[in-house]
């Protein structure tokens, strides 16, 4: 049996069957395309899925579970991404959408804590049980693990570092506020400033 992992981002939905010794047996990446209706990612999701069982001569019937990381808030005992300002969701039940395509159980986090959470258990933090991880892409992420779970915060919140405001009055973030740190260390910040250089 295999369970698959979702890491869904601001540029491309990656997508992992993996064993129960934690080796990826198969993977896919598609463009994520994120300005579009959130059924439609959910949908290209889905497909992704079914691509990465295929490519490991796998069907749904040999998978236990489906595990979501997504950018952005997100509620985990409801399964629903509650903000994701670099995809433009909001209240998006992504674990009710593919557990109605596929009927296995799904599970939902913030990507950055998923990303933790996968060190501790089979990369680089095996052995710690308490870990920080920043993410750097479409915009910056934090994860935090605290005696070996997941810490989220009162609100989900808590280790959403790229909206920490690191410059008063600064470039206009996705979630509305000015200098957040995602707006100068990410990706989009640095393709968004070489683009300014040029010009």
């Amino acid at each position: 049996m295999i369970r698959i992992g979702i890491d869904l981002g601001g540029t491309n939905i990656a997508v992992g069957a993996v064993d129960d010794g934690h080796a990826i047996v198969s993977r896919v990446s598609v463009p994520t395309l994120a300005r579009r209706p959130a059924a439609e990612v959910v949908g290209d999701m889905g497909d992704a899925v079914e691509a990465a069982l295929a490519k490991a001569g796998l069907s749904i019937g040999d998978c236990r579970s489906i595990g979501i990381g997504s950018p952005g808030t997100c509620n985990s005992a409801a399964g629903v991404v509650e903000r994701a300002y670099n995809l433009g969701w909001d209240h998006v039940p992504v674990c009710r959408m593919l557990e109605e395509r596929f009927h296995v159980p799904c599970r939902l986090s913030n990507d950055a804590n998923c990303a933790a959470l996968a060190e501790q258990v089979a990369g680089a933090a095996v052995g710690h049980d308490n870990v920080v991880l920043i993410t750097l892409g479409t915009g910056v992420g934090g994860g935090i693990v605290i005696h070996g779970k997941p810490y989220s915060g009162a609100h989900g919140i808590g280790s959403e570092i790229g909206h920490m405001i690191i410059k008063m009055d600064g470039e206009l973030c996705t979630c509305g506020n000015r200098g957040c740190f995602e707006r100068y260390a990410s990706a989009t910040a640095i393709i968004r400033d070489a683009k300014r250089a040029v010009a």
